[in-house]
């Protein structure tokens, strides 16, 4: 899944045939995977000595900073907008959040071993849900906003089928004119703006959007958590070793292009 597929009113593509039986004989071997790394770190005397107690940061703390993600949840607060502010369906998918009494390094990591073991569970639900709506659209009906032809892959698992290159290079120019007009130009959205939140990874990605009615945002702001979770570094750092920094910025786990943007 890349910026290509995913597309304003859908994606690209349909999933290939075969792909949930494929996602369905994979889970039970990464469940397994992350089984035996949870039981290798945990009952590692080494590793426990080194992050129980270590890079510890307060609720009180992480909510001044603006903390959010794997994080506050160590420190025992069910900060989740997939479960407080719902979206993309998630209120109709079970899965919990798990939290723990202490943001420590240790902690930390728990939880995020724990969140894969929800994500499993996510997984199943989804692939019963995309068995039960195979033959279903994918693109929005909207000429305006979709593009005239779906990609479809060639055989040989690259570019696009002879079929889409037909459609578009030879059967229609009215296709080609307005494939060639959204794929340059993009399509005109009403003057205004838009904000939403997410549930990422490393905590809260919220995007604010600006429209003054052309094909090109006025303004894009992007409130990223690695960004935003990083500046806690200095806290947890406050009576520890030089080393202890390791700890620390490994479990807070920035994503550094997000901290550039």
């Amino acid at each position: 899944m890349n910026h290509a597929y995913i597309r304003p009113g859908g994606v690209a593509q349909d999933l290939p045939a075969g792909t949930t039986e494929y996602i369905r004989d994979l889970l039970p071997r990464v469940r397994r995977d992350i089984n035996e790394l949870q039981d290798i770190v945990v009952a590692n005397p080494l590793f426990r000595a080194r992050f129980v107690d270590v890079a510890t940061l307060p609720l009180a703390g992480a909510m001044a900073l603006g903390y959010t993600g794997p994080g506050v949840r160590a420190a025992g607060y069910p900060l989740d907008l997939r479960k407080s502010q719902p979206y993309c369906g998630y209120e109709t998918y079970d899965f919990d959040v798990p939290v723990y009494d202490k943001n420590d390094a240790f902690n930390r990591t728990m939880v995020r071993f724990d969140e894969c073991y929800e994500s499993l569970k996510i997984i199943y639900q989804v692939m019963e849900r995309l068995d039960a709506c195979e033959g279903a659209p994918v693109m929005v009906g909207d000429k305006k906003i979709a593009w005239p032809a779906q990609l479809s892959v060639g055989t040989d698992g690259q570019g696009n089928s002879l079929e889409h290159i037909r459609e578009i290079m030879g059967t229609s120019m009215e296709a080609l004119i307005q494939h060639f007009k959204i794929v340059t130009e993009g399509f005109r959205v009403p003057a205004g703006q838009a904000t939403q939140l997410v549930e990422h990874a490393k905590g809260i990605l919220g995007v604010h959007v600006v429209s003054d009615g052309g094909t090109r945002p006025y303004r894009a702001h992007f409130r990223d958590p690695s960004f935003t979770n990083l500046q806690s570094l200095a806290m947890m750092a406050e009576g520890g070793t030089i080393s202890d920094l390791i700890i620390a910025l490994a479990t807070i786990d920035p994503v550094l292009g997000g901290v550039d943007r």
